[in-house]
């Protein structure tokens, strides 16, 4: 059984989730208006505007094909923190930004890890300014962390809160599958019709290679690292790779147990554990 049915009973008992909050309609979809998803609604439209204003359309879909899939299912609707979904999706990419000395940015982690963790910290510090501290407990913040720092692992989102699950699930329905059933293709329509995908993917491109421009430290390990390699002249990340890691471990080890035999038993049938 997946976590995310596990947890999603505690998801109704005692929690925002079962709060009812005002609404409005954006691109023809219903979703929740509170003060800190308009803040964050003003702070996508406002800040990238400049420099990433794909940027902005890509959270707004994000968002809005998220909530028009989770209000074609009313028990899943009303079992979810709307709250959490709508400010989750809209800050989701905090990571991807390339102004000066961001505040969103460190050379350290990936943009998975950054936009979480800042996530956070915007929330805190909208709360904190506006009254709002005590609804944002560290349960709420870490759904919105665990839903974006998930985005790019596949199949993780399946096992951790329903409320981080529909985060992960909502930039799913951005990038290039089949339309979802969940979503009706007139609202497909309205969203896009909204909020352009005309240059999403050549926006991402240049997001993604700049990061490996800029931090490539924080890029070996990951799939930034095929971006690296394909447009930034001299990223090597062949030194750093786990790939390297595992084959310097091996060399290391051969030499100081070199009457250590290695011993491995192939189960009858071969070692496929799926098999």
């Amino acid at each position: 059984m997946k976590f995310s049915s596990i947890v999603s009973g505690l998801a109704l008992a005692g929690s925002a989730a079962a709060a009812t909050y005002p609404t409005t309609t954006v691109a023809g979809v219903e979703v929740i208006d509170t003060p800190i998803v308009r803040a964050a609604r003003k702070f996508v439209e406002t800040y990238y505007k400049d420099y990433q204003p794909y940027l902005t359309d890509h959270l707004y879909r994000t968002w809005l094909f998220g909530a028009a899939a989770i209000n074609s299912n009313a028990t899943l609707k009303a079992s979810l923190d709307l709250e959490v979904h709508a400010v989750g999706s809209l800050l989701h990419d905090l990571g991807w930004d390339i102004k000066p000395h961001s505040p969103y940015i460190t050379a350290e982690y990936s943009f998975e890890i950054d936009s979480g963790r800042f996530a956070m910290d915007w929330i805190k510090t909208w709360a904190a300014a506006n009254g709002g501290a005590k609804d944002w407990t560290e349960l709420r913040l870490q759904k919105v962390n665990l839903g974006i720092l998930l985005q790019t692992f596949v199949g993780a989102a399946d096992f951790v809160f329903p409320d981080s699950y529909w985060i992960t699930r909502s930039v799913g329905f951005e990038f290039p599958v089949p339309e979802s059933p969940l979503i009706p293709a007139k609202t497909y329509d309205s969203i896009w019709a909204a909020h352009p995908n005309s240059t999403l993917f050549r926006g991402t491109n240049y997001t993604f290679t700049n990061m490996a421009v800029y931090k490539p430290g924080a890029t070996y390990t990951t799939f930034i690292a095929d971006f690296g390699k394909h447009y930034v002249p001299g990223y090597d990340n062949s030194a750093s790779s786990l790939y390297a890691l595992i084959q310097g471990g091996i060399a290391l080890e051969t030499a100081e147990y070199p009457n250590v035999p290695f011993v491995q038993k192939i189960p009858p049938g071969g070692a496929n554990p799926l098999a």
